[in-house]
């Protein structure tokens, strides 16, 4: 990155002052410019163009953020749903592998972990009554298939729009400190596979 800053300012400072410089030298500097990225910093959007409906469930999401280092996520899902009974609902998505790479630095993947990141969001259908419902979100790799999941418990009915802030720190015995780190792990790790069902 240092090297790439460095390369631009020399180029600048060969430009000359009395207008004798070449279309093709500016260009050069132009061009090495653009592709700089600042702090190696490669901004990204995952989402749906609208908002997108069946007979079971209606959904918008939109993870946008920077790679590798933050990310929000606006989501909007309804349950579609007509029977009285049925509550909330698997909001399979297929995704492109490129989207499923970028997202597994913030979501859990389902494959490896079976983990996923759970919210709990206030929904206010009365606004004296404050109910609140779940989010959780993974990724899942399916044969040649990538998926973003995100189940709810949403009501026939219901909807949720939020915007959350996704992270995730894939859980390993070096990044526990302080206690005996094997068996903490393993524990932690069985909850998350006894409790989370793919």
């Amino acid at each position: 990155m240092e090297t790439e800053l460095k390369e631009i300012l020399e180029l600048i400072a060969n430009l000359k002052d009395n207008g004798s410089n070449t279309a093709a030298q500016v260009r050069e500097v132009l061009t090495k410019m653009t592709n700089y990225k600042a702090g190696g910093a490669n901004g990204f959007e995952v989402a749906t163009e609208n908002v997108l409906t069946n007979d079971i469930q209606s959904y918008h999401y939109s993870f946008k953020g920077v790679e590798n280092q933050c990310c929000n996520a606006y989501l909007m899902l309804k349950n579609n749903s007509g029977s009285e009974t049925a509550v909330g609902g698997r909001f399979q998505l297929e995704i492109s592998e490129e989207q499923y790479n970028l997202l597994r630095a913030f979501i859990p993947d389902g494959d490896i972990d079976k983990i996923a990141l759970f919210y709990s969001i206030p929904l206010f259908s009365d606004i004296n009554k404050t109910t609140y419902r779940t989010i959780t979100l993974s990724v899942i790799k399916e044969g040649t298939f990538y998926l973003l999941v995100i189940r709810t418990n949403l009501a026939p009915g219901e909807m949720i729009s939020t915007s959350i802030a996704v992270n995730f720190k894939k859980l390993t015995v070096d990044n526990i400190t302080g206690i005996k780190k094997d068996k903490v792990y393993i524990k932690a790790m069985d909850t998350i596979r006894t409790n989370v069902v793919r």
